[in-house]
């Protein structure tokens, strides 16, 4: 716009003849001034009028007016207009009519610049009446992309872009810089191909609109047509980018990787996606393309593998075609247990026979996502026992079995011993570890070696075993320590005891060694633990023991022929639960109690005090046995010391004497398991060992002929405390007990010779 002068408005005269003096002192002191004279307001714009009063003797590069309506004339906050170069006291003025709206007061000021400097001049306030809305000329190009720039050409725009709205449509574009004439803005994205732009300053909507083209992604074609997922394919089409970070690329719901791209192409490769076929939509920075088009994914295909035999870990080729080439997108199964895949190509997958199984002929899946391709002609080669070893055992030790096409999974070996399954340690292609089965007995037993279900393999030979301990059937009622039992007439007798959460029992049960079977019997009277049971003439007796709040002092008979217990005359004194086991010599029972030692006559039903070693006093948790008409005590707990002693007497029923033997050699404990056989010989094990806090496992011999301790074969099973032995025959049966849990298992112990 070109400046507009009106000379004749008085009031500005005025103030030009009032400055005219102070001009030529300012120009002596060399200082540019402006002064804001005036404004003239219009219907639809004001005209605004300013003199230069000194340009300081500097060149005045730029003239004009700035305005804002919240006090920040200043350019950057404010509406501003430039008139160019003016030099000398100079009035000037223009007409604007744009960005000025209805009822709306605002600041303007004067402003003149040099290279160096810019003056303002004072402050004038006026309230406007509106301006002329924008006129649109032109948009140059009229056709073009989200997110180029294009230029908008008109009258009454502002030369401040925060004054200046453009609508493509009803999205707002991002105004890069403006003038009175020209705004330059990006194309913003619009779902729409042709849309209307107008224009809007301060507020004030243009008189008019503009027709306008965004060009959007169009899709020609794609080669090849059809392709496995992992290949390269070529998307053609126009409008694209040549960035490829612009490019988004998806197969159905399945982003590809773009490669490279240019405006009329883009290679990607096709996603590895559970779709057969998918529609191709490409999106370039945000806008999606105006069509998609159908592409096929070829599935893989298995034809055949090599070799048709093998064993675990052996490599097999798996032939066919559309196989990723990633080997961890695909997976292989052999039966039902997954293969790794150690190499991939489109024709062929490489893997290794999967240990998990062993089941032949297996059939082999190929598993891409959910598509599935299979056959079922591979077929696992069988064992082969080349050699066990050792082929006599005298200790409870591993087994080695040496051969070939063994399943390294041990949990996929299974090995027969004696028609006992023998637990597996280990295993590897050429060699199983085992341990003895628990219940196989002594004597010479075949070896048979299962890795392919139904191939049973037996080594050409025997197993000699001579072990002491068989595992028999547990005690069917819950775990427990505690119990009491014993066993006339070749069976055994047992119950009673405390089972998890310190619950006391008095159910009660009977074993058949020959039948190795559990059945029950008449329960107890009351609950109770830590009684002494004994055999005395075909009778079974429990003596003293407790509940949670009495000590008991009775003795009851069991007469295992009717079922029935019976009341006998109670032991003297105080009652005992110091689960202190007696023994019995020449048909009659001898029991401690609370520090002293009682004897029980069945024929009489009546109870003598009899001698004790003073040095046990008030004594727990202890052993004791006969042999040939002696007795022996010791071991456990002893009150007055505050400890486990290992402590061992003999006791001869002519004399009522005791007398010491050799101490008990292993850790001191109590609560220790005891018994003696036909054999002459007594046996202590297992236990809770103090000070280590530790259950035991170990058993130990003691000959009274040599008064020697011989450690002999540990117990198998769980180490443990107050397990209970009972004798039938030449063997010792042993049951339950503590270890951590409320144990239940039985196991039957004969000496070797």
């Amino acid at each position: 716009m070109k400046p507009i002068f009106r000379a004749e408005l008085v009031t500005i005269l005025i103030l030009g003849l009032l400055y005219s003096c102070q001009s030529e002192k300012f120009a002596d002191k060399g200082i540019m001034e402006v002064e804001t004279m005036g404004v003239e307001i219009l219907d639809d714009g004001v005209i605004l009028y300013g003199e230069i009063l000194s340009d300081g003797g500097e060149t005045v590069t730029e003239h004009g007016f700035t305005w804002s309506d919240d006090n920040k004339a200043f350019p950057g906050n404010a509406e501003y207009i430039n008139l160019g170069t003016l030099n000398g006291k100079t009035q000037f003025s223009v007409t604007v009519n744009s960005a000025i709206e209805k009822d709306v007061t605002y600041s303007v000021r004067a402003f003149i610049a040099s290279r160096e400097i810019t003056s303002y001049g004072n402050e004038i306030t006026f309230v406007g009446k509106g301006s002329k809305p924008a006129e649109l000329d032109n948009v140059s190009p009229a056709s073009a992309q989200v997110g180029d720039t294009v230029v908008i050409n008109g009258n009454y725009f502002s030369n401040n872009p925060s004054s200046c709205s453009v609508f493509f449509n009803t999205a707002k574009a991002n105004v890069v810089s403006s003038a009175i004439d020209s705004i330059h803005v990006v194309v913003p994205y619009v779902p729409d191909e042709m849309v209307k732009l107008r224009v809007s300053i301060s507020g004030l909507l243009s008189s008019n609109a503009l027709d306008f083209n965004i060009l959007k992604p169009v899709i020609d074609e794609i080669t090849p047509g059809a392709a496995p997922s992992g290949d390269t394919v070529v998307i053609k089409g126009d409008y694209f980018s040549e960035y490829p970070a612009d490019c988004n690329v998806f197969f159905g719901n399945q982003e590809a990787l773009v490669l490279s791209s240019t405006i009329n192409e883009i290679r990607v490769i096709v996603p590895f996606t559970p779709q057969v076929s998918a529609n191709i939509r490409v999106i370039i920075n945000g806008i999606p393309s105006l069509n998609n088009i159908s592409f096929e994914i070829l599935r893989p295909v298995l034809l055949g593998i090599e070799p048709l035999t093998g064993t675990f870990g052996d490599t097999v080729n798996l032939y066919g075609n559309n196989f990723p080439t990633d080997p961890s997108l695909i997976e292989v199964f052999f039966n039902d247990v997954r293969a790794v895949v150690t190499e991939a190509s489109r024709l062929r997958l490489k893997v290794r026979v999967p240990t998990g199984n062993n089941i032949s002929p297996v059939t082999i899946t190929v598993r891409y996502y959910d598509v599935y391709t299979w056959v079922d002609k591979f077929v696992l080669n069988p064992a082969v026992v080349n050699d066990v070893s050792p082929k006599t055992l005298e200790q409870w030790e591993p087994i080695v079995i040496s051969g070939s096409n063994f399943n390294p999974d041990p949990g996929m070996n299974i090995v027969d011993i004696g028609g006992f399954r023998a637990p597996v340690i280990s295993s590897t292609p050429n060699e199983i570890r085992v341990n003895v089965p628990p219940r196989l007995d002594n004597g010479s037993h075949q070896v048979v070696v299962t890795t392919i279900v139904g191939s049973p393999v037996t080594w050409n030979g025997y197993l000699e075993l001579k072990t002491s301990w068989v595992r028999l059937a547990d005690f069917p009622s819950t775990g427990r320590t505690g119990a009491a039992g014993f066993s006339p007439g070749g069976k055994i007798y047992f119950g009673t005891g405390l089972e998890y959460d310190r619950v006391l029992k008095q159910d009660f049960w009977e074993y058949n060694p020959d039948t190795d079977q559990w059945t029950t019997k008449s329960t107890y009277p009351v609950t109770i633990a830590y009684a002494s049971g004994l055999s005395l003439n075909g009778m079974g007796y429990f003596a003293i023991g407790k509940n949670w709040s009495y000590y008991y002092t009775d003795l009851m008979r069991y007469d295992p022929v009717n079922d029935q217990w019976q009341a006998m005359a109670p032991i003297p004194g105080e009652g005992s639960s110091m689960d202190s086991p007696g023994f019995v010599i020449d048909g009659k029972a001898y029991v401690p109690a609370a520090g002293h030692m009682y004897m029980y006559d069945p024929g009489t039903n009546s109870w003598t005090e009899k001698s004790f070693p003073p040095e046990l006093g008030y004594f727990g948790g202890g052993v004791a046995f006969s042999i040939n008409g002696k007795g022996y005590l010791g071991i456990g707990w002893v009150h007055q010391l505050g400890g486990d002693v290992n402590n061992f007497y003999e006791y001869d029923p002519l004399s009522d004497k005791w007398t010491r033997k050799a101490d008990f050699p292993g850790y001191l404990r109590d609560a220790a398991t005891s018994f003696s056989l036909p054999n002459g010989k007594g046996y202590v094990g297992m236990g809770l060992a103090k000070p280590q806090m530790e259950y035991q496992k170990d058993m130990w011999e003691y000959d009274p002929v040599t008064d020697t301790w011989t450690r002999v074969m540990d117990f198998p099973g769980t180490a443990r405390c107050g397990a209970r032995a009972y004798v039938v025959g030449a063997a010792a049966y042993i049951v339950a007990g503590y270890g951590g849990n409320y144990e239940k298992d039985m196991w039957r112990f004969t000496p070797i010779e």
